[in-house]
């Protein structure tokens, strides 16, 4: 659990191991909706999903909506599911359910260019997937995206998890 008693965050003196993605999960012309990696950490791990959008096509409204995400409460959100082969679902506007498993949106960054701006919207699941393979979908109606689903490889991302390293001995 977190100091607040919450859901656990990604420890901070642990160095995550990576799971390589390299996924565009869906895509408009104006923009698309990227998995590169997953940081695993031994209690959970962070899906780093990015947004990107094209500056002069980008809907109106579009760091509103990405903002909405964070607060779960708008229905026309960014929205991903995960589908695990026992048929048990998590998705990211439950995260106020406290109980696991959990998706919850976790502060990102935005930077951009005159062309392009990229925002890093990471998802804190917890506790680790099971070592199958299993669904990410992703829905974006306000958007025009999805839903777009793509398997991920749950014994990946339990062998990255015993690869994290503590950054002091305990």
């Amino acid at each position: 659990m977190s100091a607040d008693g919450g859901i656990p965050a990604p420890p901070i003196s642990t160095m995550g191991a990576i799971v390589t993605v390299e996924r565009v999960l869906a895509r408009t012309t104006a923009l698309a909706v990227l998995l590169p990696m997953i940081q695993v950490y031994d209690s959970g791990c962070l899906l780093n999903m990015d947004v990107v959008a094209r500056n002069a096509t980008a809907p109106s409204g579009l760091a509103l909506q990405l903002d909405a995400a964070f607060s779960g409460e708008e229905a026309t959100s960014l929205h991903i599911t995960l589908r695990y082969p026992d048929g048990r679902e998590v998705a990211s506007d439950m995260d106020r359910h406290c109980a696991p498993p959990s998706l919850s949106w976790f502060p990102g960054g935005v930077r951009g260019d005159a062309a392009y701006t990229l925002y890093q919207m990471p998802l804190w699941l917890f506790p680790l997937p099971p070592p199958d393979h299993f669904l990410l979908t992703v829905e974006w109606p306000w958007a025009g995206i999805g839903p777009e689903a793509v398997r991920l490889d749950g014994a990946a991302i339990a062998g990255a998890a015993t690869r994290s390293a503590r950054c002091w001995p305990t």
